[in-house]
């Protein structure tokens, strides 16, 4: 039996060899690859530049367009409250009149008339007018101040979608990290023959699967973020620390919480319509000076007469019935929606109140699950060093340790966001 060497068959030392290469090279480019595109995501700004919510907040109210149609309806409100100031309401007015006999039987009279006028206020109808003004400026204000804690509302949610979505990239960075440095132990152990190449391999695999994680997690990042500068005109994630405000009672609340304000100056202001409704019964009287001037031929001395003119229109059924119908409905909508602006307020802080004690203890028990789970990842890495357990099991510990770990981010996350909520609940800007 012939031992020797046949040159048509591949040493083993060397297919083995090349296999290890090759596997190597593998590694290197895909753990380069990976750095690269770890190293490539673009870090959050707001973290450094220590951006708070209620910044966001302020930067959204400053670009919002409806505040501008606040604005612009709160000027003619204030316009229309302001003419009840005037001497007058409406402009004066004059007319004049001439009149011969030319086509008639043409004797030569002649007829000079002219007439000022002026329509004048009814009894109370100026001050009602100025009182109706006011309360209509006075509700449009209470409806900025309502508008401005919607507002706040939504610059929270797009902040807590963007913190969250923080949350995961960052943790999904860390976990890639870790698979890196895992695979490349183990490509350097397989190098010297110390670790097999299956072990190797998942390791790769893992990195891979850890770099998909991060690429997901950073396009949900930058969606967040995407809808945070709709609002705010910023990319910048606001940081939503900040401790729960004490809620007040109901009457409180009835007094500072902005929704309500603005739905019991709605209710005054409808009122104060109904009051000046009622009031303007009829077309403003007139009044006014008169002359008047005739003569007959040349030889007929001139006749000028002087007088004063008063005009005074009747109330009608026709005319008060619809209005006044029309501004009691108004009064009667705005109390139906004080009434459910209240059961909404109130409905909206017990659930923040529920929400945010069910944060408190989610965030507690994902904060005691993530301690117990990367010790138990470190105590199997170390069993698995000493050759006690698969490398399998390591792969698996570290998943669901990182797993808890974005859990414990978001549940803390989830419990700032919950204060922040519970104090625009009560009716309180961040």
């Amino acid at each position: 039996m012939s031992m020797g060497f046949d040159s048509s068959r591949p040493r083993p030392d060397v297919v083995f060899g090349a296999r290890r290469g090759r596997v190597f090279a593998c590694a290197t480019l895909a753990l380069g690859t990976m750095t690269l595109a770890a190293a490539m995501l673009p870090a959050n700004p707001a973290r450094a530049q220590g951006l708070s919510l209620h910044d966001a907040v302020q930067a959204a109210w400053s670009r919002l367009p409806d505040r501008s149609s606040v604005d612009a309806r709160r000027a003619a409100a204030a316009a229309r409250g302001g003419a009840g100031s005037a001497f007058f309401p409406n402009a004066p007015f004059v007319t004049g009149s001439y009149v011969n006999d030319a086509l008639g039987s043409n004797q030569r009279y002649l007829t000079y008339q002219a007439e000022v006028s002026t329509p004048v206020w009814l009894p109370g109808q100026g001050r009602a007018t100025v009182a109706a003004g006011q309360a209509e400026v006075s509700s449009l204000d209470a409806e900025g101040e309502a508008l401005h804690l919607s507002l706040a509302r939504q610059v929270l949610d797009a902040a807590s979608q963007a913190a969250l979505a923080e949350n995961a990239r960052t943790a999904a960075g860390r976990r890639l990290q870790a698979a890196q440095v895992l695979a490349a132990d183990l490509n350097r152990r397989f190098r010297v023959g110390e670790a097999a190449q299956s072990d190797a391999l998942a390791a790769d695999a893992d990195v891979a699967n850890a770099a998909v994680t991060l690429a997901d997690a950073a396009a949900q990042l930058a969606a967040a973020q995407a809808t945070l500068a709709a609002l705010t005109g910023s990319t910048s994630v606001p940081s939503l620390s900040g401790g729960a405000a004490a809620v007040p009672g109901l009457d409180a609340l009835r007094q500072v919480h902005p929704r309500l304000v603005a739905a019991r100056r709605l209710v005054d202001a409808a009122q104060s319509s109904l009051r000046l409704t009622r009031l303007d019964t009829r077309d403003s009287p007139e009044i006014g000076v008169q002359g008047i001037h005739e003569k007959q031929g040349a030889a007929t001395p001139y006749n000028t007469r002087f007088g004063v003119v008063v005009r005074f229109p009747f109330a009608t059924q026709a005319r008060n019935a619809p209005r006044i119908a029309a501004a009691e409905a108004q009064v009667t909508a705005a109390e139906v929606q004080q009434v459910q602006a209240e059961r909404q307020v109130l409905a909206e802080l017990q659930s923040a109140q529920g929400a945010l004690e069910a944060a408190r203890q989610g965030s507690a028990a994902a904060t005691r699950a993530a301690g117990s789970l990367t010790t138990r990842r470190g105590q199997i890495e170390r069993a698995w060093r000493a050759g006690e357990m698969p490398l399998i099991e390591v792969l698996r510990a570290n998943a669901v340790a990182f797993d808890a770990e974005l859990v414990r981010d978001k549940s803390r996350t989830v419990l700032q966001a919950s204060q922040q909520r519970l104090q625009i609940a009560a009716g309180l800007l961040p």
